[in-house]
């Protein structure tokens, strides 16, 4: 597993061995974590949600690393476009 702040609030976690279900599901369960634990402040609580997007490389394709973060760019703004706190899959 891998985990790098990408840009200003964006994360970017690659799962080697992983189906897209599972990267999914494992993106859910972040989602549903960082929703259930709200930031507690000396002003008050904060609620904090998590968009998430997901792509999948395929192996038989000579994708580059600037296009698979490209397509889960993209699955990340679909999610924040339908509401945020949720995860969308790139759909192509």
């Amino acid at each position: 597993m891998l985990f790098v702040r990408y840009g200003g609030e964006e994360f970017v976690l690659a799962l080697k061995g992983c189906s897209l279900s599972e990267g999914v599901a494992y993106a859910n369960q972040l989602r549903k974590a960082i929703e259930a634990e709200p930031l507690i402040t000396t002003e008050g609580v904060i609620s904090v949600t998590f968009s998430s997007g997901v792509a999948e490389a395929v192996n038989e394709t000579n994708e580059t690393l600037y296009q698979l973060l490209n397509k889960a760019d993209k699955a990340l703004y679909a999610a924040k476009r339908e509401g945020r706190n949720q995860v969308q899959v790139y759909g192509g």
